[in-house]
């Protein structure tokens, strides 16, 4: 440890500075507006989805969708910087994976895209690593002009990047001088999701040092430096009150990671750590820890008021402060530079990705995480879709709950959504394990589960699971199962594989994804199998044929739905679908429902027309120029998906897509 500490003095020759004429501030509080983005995650474009309670407690309303967009970002940064005096645009990381944009430029847009925003300054998020150090560097180095930041990261040289190199383009901290009052931002990493990524196959060449202790060397080499000093981490919500309380010297601390919200902002004392506190005979001060979501879903602002503290003049305090989220909605205007920046990564994306594909249809929301803490509604269909695949069609599938990244909302379901839900390019795994290894899996599961307020971590197909949350006992589970690893915490109490209790002495064919496969999570008992297979099929592919081949809304076991001429030979809440039926009259330049089918249509929900017909309309607005051509699109588009309606899968309990308590969470 004290050797990459004691390297990391040669950033005392570095530091970003910005030099301004310096006023006479003695005796005088002045503000500063800290400007605050976290986890973006490429939501680059607006998108849609339903604002669960918490956000709409923070402003977004369900009615003012599509949500998010880098342009209405940069509209509202501009905004505060222009009011501000002082102002600081820290980022906390994660830039990189969450939408399909991702998958096709590997970060280009989203780097240009802070970089022209004005970001001053960014830690490294752990998913800005998806596709390797190489790709990281390559985009830092072709277009950020700001500083990047993650001091507990050690990094190996590597010869083969040359000026890219991750070593010498990441900093440990940057210095600002915002006329007069100079700040100091020390950079953290995530150390917690690192490992995994390393034992995933990712040679990152990184190795981690101890968070807390490299943010005390940081803080005492710029204390005598600076005025404020300022912590951006990607550490999560869990490990920087941790790291608050074995430190001393932060005013503030911007994080990331676990996707919150903090509002108001926490207060963490520092130097309360027993063993920190004895080593330093510190007195504790109150350090604001500001978390501001994710998704670009909100941009954070932090106004404050500092004064200089009557000890040491050189060392100023914060006075008072008041956070604002800014919810970023459709009624938030857009920055016009950044929309064109970013047209032409959307077309070639469009090109690239039929997004607007349009594979099922919804009638209600499908949520990643089941209603009782166990299995999910979403998690079962894309376990099912992993263990039905032809060629897999292994005994048993297993994938990780956290692999899917959004709910499937209410409405029409399209490629678009399902990136969105899986935004990796995760394939399928196939390995054998023995009984005793299923169990070591699902006790596994359990521990982890535990630790996540004992919400499943693993979604099944092909299984029947009872996780005990713990501590475990030996009524916990059957007699002749091994001893838990780790006894004191929770474990597997039941396990069915084909409707049969797992055998010890058994062999079991597994699917899971490669991810996970590989050690990623912390299952490592994966990594250590040596009969691993991958396919190398795409687990959103997967996902994708499994829906389609689902049966319609009100199909009956043939996948056909009800034939009609009208409204009237439909069931109630279906509508009569045909090419033709939605005629737009030019003289009136209206849209007319004849609400006849004279040659033969079939059955369509009327809720899914509808639905669809506004997801084509959205094109409509996109293509055409006038109110009376878009109105023109929209009708004639009505009667495609009224038909599509008659064939889209429907994802509801007709096709099992439910809850069925294959994983159960069992309460201590």
């Amino acid at each position: 440890m004290k050797k990459y500490l004691w390297t990391l003095v040669l950033a005392l020759l570095w530091a970003c500075n910005i030099h301004t004429n310096q006023p006479d501030l003695t005796g005088k509080t002045v503000s500063i507006t800290f400007i605050h983005t976290t986890d973006i995650h490429s939501r680059l474009y607006p998108y849609y989805m339903v604002p669960n309670i918490p956000d709409q407690n923070l402003g977004l309303d369900k009615d003012d969708g599509p949500y998010g967009g880098a342009a209405r970002m940069a509209y509202v940064i501009r905004r505060e910087r222009a009011k501000a005096n002082r102002s600081l645009y820290i980022d906390t990381g994660d830039w990189f994976q969450g939408a399909p944009v991702f998958n096709v430029f590997h970060g280009e847009p989203e780097i240009r895209v802070m970089d022209y925003m004005g970001l001053d300054v960014a830690c490294i998020g752990n998913h800005d690593f998806d596709l390797g150090r190489t790709n990281l560097e390559d985009q830092l180095a072709s277009w950020a002009s700001f500083p990047v930041l993650a001091a507990n990261y050690h990094f190996d040289q590597d010869k083969r990047a040359g000026d890219h190199d991750l070593s010498s383009i990441v900093k440990p901290y940057a210095i600002f001088n915002l006329k007069g009052i100079t700040v100091g931002v020390i950079g953290l990493g995530n150390v917690s999701t690192l490992s995994s990524l390393m034992e995933t196959g990712n040679k990152l060449g990184i190795t981690p040092i101890d968070s807390a202790q490299v943010m005390q060397f940081y803080i005492d080499l710029l204390k005598d430096r600076v005025n404020i000093i300022v912590g951006a981490t990607h550490l999560g919500l869990t490990e920087d009150p941790e790291m608050i309380a074995r430190t001393t010297g932060l005013d503030i601390v911007f994080g990331g990671h676990h996707h919150v919200v903090l509002d108001p902002p926490k207060t963490v004392m520092d130097c309360t750590d027993p063993a920190f506190k004895a080593k330093r005979h510190c007195k504790s001060r109150r350090v604001i820890l500001v978390h501001s979501g994710a998704f670009a879903k909100y941009v954070g602002v932090l106004d404050t008021a500092f004064a200089p503290s009557k000890d040491d003049p050189m060392n100023w305090e914060l006075q008072s402060f008041k956070y604002t989220p800014y919810p970023i909605d459709s009624k938030v205007p857009e920055d016009q530079y950044v929309k064109e920046l970013l047209e032409p990564y959307y077309d070639e994306l469009k090109k690239a990705v039929q997004l607007d594909l349009i594979v099922g249809y919804s009638p209600s929301t499908i949520k990643r995480t089941g209603s009782s803490g166990g299995d999910s509604a979403l998690g079962n269909i894309v376990a099912e879709s992993m263990w039905r695949r032809q060629s897999v069609e292994t005994d048993f599938a297993v994938t990780n709950t956290t692999g899917m990244r959004a709910d499937m909302y209410q409405g029409p379901v399209t490629i678009e959504d399902l990136y969105n839900i899986f935004p990796w390019q995760n394939t399928i795994t196939k390995m054998f394990l023995s009984g005793r290894d299923v169990i070591e899996l699902f006790d596994y599961a359990a521990r982890r589960s535990q630790k996540r307020g004992c919400v499943s971590q693993v979604q099944v197909a092909g299984a029947r699971v009872e996780l005990f949350c713990g501590p475990c006992t030996e009524s916990s589970r059957p007699k002749d199962w091994p001893q838990p690893r780790e006894p004191d915490k929770a474990c597997a109490q039941k396990i069915e594989i084909d409707g049969m209790p797992v055998r010890q002495d058994a062999q079991y064919e597994l699917a899971t994804n490669n991810y996970i496969a590989r050690g990623g999570s912390g299952f490592y008992m994966l990594k250590a199998n040596t009969t691993q297979h991958d396919t190398g099929i795409n687990m959103r592919n997967a996902l994708i044929d499994y829906i389609r081949q689902m049966k319609p809304c009100g199909a009956d076991d043939t996948g056909q739905t009800p034939a009609c001429t009208s409204d009237a030979d439909c069931p109630k809440d279906y509508q009569c679908a045909c090419d033709g039926r939605y005629v737009w009259d030019a003289a009136s330049s209206t849209c007319k429902d004849t609400g006849q089918c004279a040659q033969g249509g079939h059955c369509a929900l009327s809720a899914c027309v509808d639905g669809v017909t506004d997801r084509f309309g959205r094109e409509c607005v996109q293509e055409k120029n006038t109110q009376k051509d878009i109105n023109e699109c929209k009708c004639t588009r009505k009667n495609l998906a009224a038909q599509q309606c008659t064939k889209a899968a429907c994802l509801d309990s007709s096709n099992g897509v439910v809850e069925d308590q294959r994983v159960k969470m069992v309460l201590p």
